[in-house]
């Protein structure tokens, strides 16, 4: 059986869902009876090593709903490039690819939606809805996208336990029972440390490490207030943060309040991103909300214990005095404790790295794109 897959993503910066829809199509493009082609909605590509081998498209197509004026729908490329290739499976990554790939349905199409999060624009309806103009915005393309998916072969790719109770709730009850709980995965053969960990913090750095966009969200000043704290305590403490975004300058400013300029080395985007996990000791991390947690499967792979605060998703991967610790909400006192205590403790560490290395197991690109590819023809069998 022969499938025919087109994924689409709005563009290609580097950030998680950008990676993994990267990683899918080249791991189906390895496959034999796939064909796949991967379209972007914008010219940005910061992963170009990872669309030298792949069938890859940009377009300039378009939509955008509206409520007081007329809404954008703008598909001609679009419908040239369904048209031409003519895929069994329509395999959308976030909203705005979304909004796009439902405008123009045929019916022989199966449509998978990838939940890499919660999106909010699926939000149910609330008194708030009226009262915030985004919110109504929102609400409005709810409607919009809904009528969509009703009047299409729609799946629901959901990538933790807390995204696919999100999107029941959310979704009409004709379609709530197609959300597919399917977690997100890496290629391990990329992160996987060669050799086992140890680590003892009385003859060397502590070396912590966070990677993720600099997004409130993502909550990063949190963790320059936990360096603070480990340097107050005379600890001899690094700590690498590996990306870029709107909240760089305020933790520029926080870096130089704290005094910690020496302590915290903010790297930018980093391709490489590997050979700085395989550098470090402890992977910290600080979401306030996290759905899935790439990041921490690739930290877990190069042998890294984890110490988070409950992003919701992120329960899935992190279980106390196994490979990390996971607390309840930001709280500087009990993050430094739980990272002392991993690092005054080899056997701890070791326990927590060689169970990390086993846990990342679960998560091979390959498994996943097999498993991916079997969910594909059985869907397309059901739609028959």
């Amino acid at each position: 059986m022969s499938i025919r897959v087109l994924h689409i993503i709005r563009s290609l910066h580097r950030s998680g869902a950008e990676r993994i829809c990267l990683d899918i199509c080249n791991e189906l493009y390895s496959r034999k009876n796939i064909e796949v082609l991967l379209v972007s909605m914008s010219e940005v590509n910061e992963y170009e090593e990872l669309t030298i081998d792949i069938p890859f498209k940009t377009i300039n197509s378009k939509v955008f709903p509206r409520i007081s004026k007329k809404s954008i729908i703008e598909i001609d490329e679009f419908k040239k490039v369904i048209d031409e290739f003519n895929p069994d499976i329509v395999h959308s990554h976030l909203f705005w690819s979304e909004l796009l790939s439902r405008e123009y349905i045929k019916p022989e199409i199966v449509y998978i939606t990838h939940c890499h999060d919660n999106m909010v624009e699926l939000n149910n309806f609330s008194i708030n809805t009226l009262l915030n103009k985004l919110s109504l915005v929102r609400f409005y393309e709810k409607k919009w996208i809904t009528r969509k998916y009703l009047n299409c072969n729609n799946y629901f790719l959901a990538i933790s336990k807390h995204t696919q109770k999100y999107f029941k709730t959310v979704l009409p009850k004709k379609i709530a029972n197609n959300v597919i709980l399917l977690p997100n995965a890496i290629n391990l053969a990329k992160f996987k440390l060669k050799s086992k960990r140890a680590y003892s913090l009385s003859n060397s750095k502590l070396k912590l490490i966070n990677v993720g966009s600099f997004y409130v969200k993502k909550n990063q000043q949190f963790l320059l207030q936990v360096i603070a704290e480990l340097k107050s305590r005379n600890i001899d403490v690094e700590l690498k943060l590996l990306g870029d975004g709107p909240e760089k300058s305020n933790l520029i400013n926080q870096i130089n309040d704290l005094k910690i300029n020496e302590q915290v080395k903010l790297l930018g985007k980093v391709a490489d991103v590997e050979n700085e996990l395989f550098n470090s000791h402890i992977y910290v991390h600080s979401a306030l909300y996290e759905p899935f947690g790439l990041v921490l499967v690739e930290a877990m792979a190069a042998g890294l214990p984890i110490v988070s605060i409950d992003g919701k998703g992120n329960t899935d991967l992190i279980s106390n005095n196994y490979n990390g610790f996971i607390i309840d909400k930001p709280d500087i006192s009990l993050f430094t404790e739980k990272i002392l205590s991993i690092a005054n403790n080899e056997n701890l560490y070791k326990h927590m790295s060689n169970n990390s290395l086993k846990f990342s197991d679960n998560f091979s690109i390959k498994n996943y794109t097999t498993e991916l590819i079997s969910l594909y023809k059985k869907i397309l069998e059901k739609k028959e």
